[in-house]
């Protein structure tokens, strides 16, 4: 992927981290495939003001504990949370498919201590005009939500194609350790504060790739993108 197409997509990230965000703040759960959400955005300009900052890691630091999940062992829990999001979904909108799924990490990557949210999104040939999303904690206390929104809120300048399972060969974990191992790790060693952002998606055109950006909330603004290759495992810093 070229620079430019990477900083399209970045930005992309940032709006929809920040669309997904005010969605799950406002709760609004979706009973009827007829009832529609206001608009969950209210000012999505910010986004265009990241900037892509490198960051030093502190000398002689060794980064904490991740609390990544192993990607062996919670494999079959994936599959079975892929399909009980598009079987929960599909009961307000059979003909939904899955174009996207976005997972937002605050401090750790463990999913009990650090996942703020799991969203499955989907399209529909019916409803061209919306995004179908569920979002799945994994604390197995809270229930699935289901939400409506508008396509137009997500800003996007181009179009995002139903994911192919056979090429979906690398779960968010493998990706995650995959990117940990391309300066992951060091980041987090150098940011007591971060936010992971780590999207699934295959843009038009494109190959189907897990996007992840680690951002520091401290003072420094700093980044990381790592762009892993979800059927091949290839991972590299963008």
């Amino acid at each position: 992927m070229k620079k430019r197409e990477w900083l399209v997509w970045s930005l992309f990230a940032a709006v929809l981290l920040m669309t997904l965000s005010a969605a799950s703040c406002k709760r609004r759960a979706v009973d009827n495939a007829d009832n529609s959400v206001d608009n969950s955005v209210t000012d999505i300009t910010n986004s265009t003001t990241d900037q892509n900052t490198d960051f030093t890691p502190f000398p002689g630091t060794t980064a904490p504990e991740s609390g990544l999940a192993d990607p062996t062992v919670i494999q079959t829990q994936l599959l079975r949370e892929t399909k009980e999001a598009t079987d929960f979904i599909r009961l307000i909108q059979p003909d939904a498919v899955l174009v996207l799924i976005s997972s937002k990490y605050i401090n750790s990557l463990s999913n009990t201590f650090g996942l703020s949210t799991n969203y499955y999104i989907y399209s529909s040939v019916a409803k061209p005009d919306y995004y179908f999303l569920v979002n799945v904690p994994r604390n197995n206390l809270d229930p699935m939500k289901r939400f409506l929104m508008p396509i137009q809120d997500f800003d996007l300048d181009f179009s995002v194609l139903e994911i192919p399972a056979q090429y979906w060969k690398t779960n968010y974990a493998k990706a995650l350790q995959l990117a940990e191992a391309q300066g992951g790790a060091s980041f987090r060693s150098a940011h007591k504060t971060f936010e992971v952002s780590v999207i699934l998606a295959r843009p038009a055109g494109k190959y189907l790739v897990w996007f992840i950006t680690y951002k520091a909330t401290d003072a420094s603004g700093a980044k990381l993108q790592v762009q892993v290759d979800a059927n091949s495992g290839e991972a590299k810093i963008v």
